[in-house]
C-alpha cells in the first residue's frame, strides 16, 4: 500500500496503554544490567541510531514507538519481520533513558565475538580497557575506535557494562559496529596476546612521550586505564611500551576518553603512516 506522496503505507499496531503489559516490563528490564545478561539484549534509542540499527548486521527483536510518532524514514525502513509495538506517551518515558525521548527505541540483541579469531588476525589492533567505570567515557571509547579504524575493544578488570543506556547512547551507533570482547581474566588475556606477538602498549603518566614513540607495528593492544587508579599492575608488568601524553599546561591529567582519543588516534597515524 501506498499513500499520495507515492510512499508505502505503514500499518502501525494498537497502542499498548497498560504499564503492566508482559512485553513493557520485559522492555524495561533491559534498563538494568543483570536482565541486560540474561536476555541477550540491549536497547537503542532516538530515531538516527534506531535507523542505524536496522541497516547494520545486527538483530533486531522488537521496535516500540510512543504514540504519537510519525516520522517516515524509520517507519519505511522497518523491516516486516520486526515486531512492532506502540505505547502511550507516558510509558515510553518509563522505557526511555533520556530526559526528552524522541518516541522511537530498539531492542537489540547482543553479539557474540571470538576474541581468540580476532587475535589471530596478522594485522589487528585493540583497546584493552581497564576498570573503566564511567558510561559515558567508555561509549565515547568505543566510538572513537569506531572512528579511527581499530578492530575492537576489550573490557578487563570488572569495567562497566558497555550495554549500560548510556554508554550505548555514547557511542551514538558505533557498537551496533564495534567487535566488543568481556574477559574476566586479565592475564590470561594479555599472556594470549603476548604470545600472539602483539605489541602491548599501556597508558602511564612515567610512560615515554607518545609522539616520539616508534609505533607501527602490524598488531598493538593498547591498554587504558581509569582516571582514577589508572591502569592495574598487571597490565603495567606485561607491556612492552609505557606511553603517556606531554602536558603542557597546568593539568595533571586528562578525562579518560579524551586520552584515549589522542592515544588511539597517534596509533593509529603511525600504525598506517598516515603522514606520508
Amino acid at each position: 500500500m501506498q499513500d499520495r506522496r507515492g510512499n508505502k503505507e505503514i500499518r502501525m499496531p494498537e497502542v499498548i496503554t497498560s504499564p503492566s503489559n508482559s512485553t513493557i516490563k520485559n522492555i524495561k528490564s533491559l534498563l538494568y544490567k543483570k536482565y541486560r545478561e540474561v536476555h541477550g539484549q540491549y536497547i537503542v534509542e532516538g530515531e538516527k541510531t534506531v535507523l542505524e540499527a536496522l541497516v547494520s548486521d545486527s538483530t533486531l527483536d522488537m521496535i516500540v514507538f510512543s504514540e504519537t510518532y510519525n516520522h517516515y524514514p524509520v517507519l519505511q525502513a522497518v523491516n516486516p519481520g520486526i515486531q512492532c509495538f506502540r505505547v502511550k506517551e507516558q510509558i515510553f518515558k518509563q522505557l526511555s533513558d533520556t530526559q526528552s525521548p524522541q518516541g522511537v527505541l530498539a531492542v537489540v540483541r547482543q553479539k557474540k565475538y571470538d576474541l581468540q579469531q580476532a587475535v589471530g588476525q596478522n594485522i589487528c589492533f585493540l583497546v584493552i580497557l581497564d576498570a573503566i567505570k564511567d558510561p559515558g567515557n567508555l561509549g565515547t571509547i568505543i566510538r572513537t575506535v569506531d572512528a579511527a579504524g581499530g578492530d575492537g575493544v576489550v573490557l578487563i578488570n570488572d569495567c562497566v557494562d558497555p550495554y549500560n543506556p548510556k554508554a550505548v547512547r555514547s557511542t551514538m551507533g558505533s557498537i551496533l559496529r564495534v567487535p566488543i570482547y568481556r574477559e574476566t581474566k586479565a592475564e590470561n588475556l594479555l599472556e594470549i596476546i603476548n604470545r600472539a606477538g602483539y605489541h602491548i602498549a599501556v597508558s602511564d603518566l612515567g610512560g615515554a612521550d607518545v609522539f616520539t614513540w616508534r609505533g607501527g607495528y602490524d598488531k598493538t593492544a593498547l591498554v587504558i586505564g581509569s582516571e582514577s587508579h589508572g591502569v592495574s599492575e598487571e597490565a603495567r608488568v606485561s607491556a612492552h611500551s609505557l606511553i603517556r601524553i606531554p602536558m603542557m599546561g597546568g593539568a595533571e591529567s586528562l578525562n579518560a576518553s579524551v586520552a584515549a582519543g589522542i592515544l588511539i588516534y597517534e596509533i593509529s597515524r603511525k600504525r598506517w603512516k598516515m603522514d606520508r
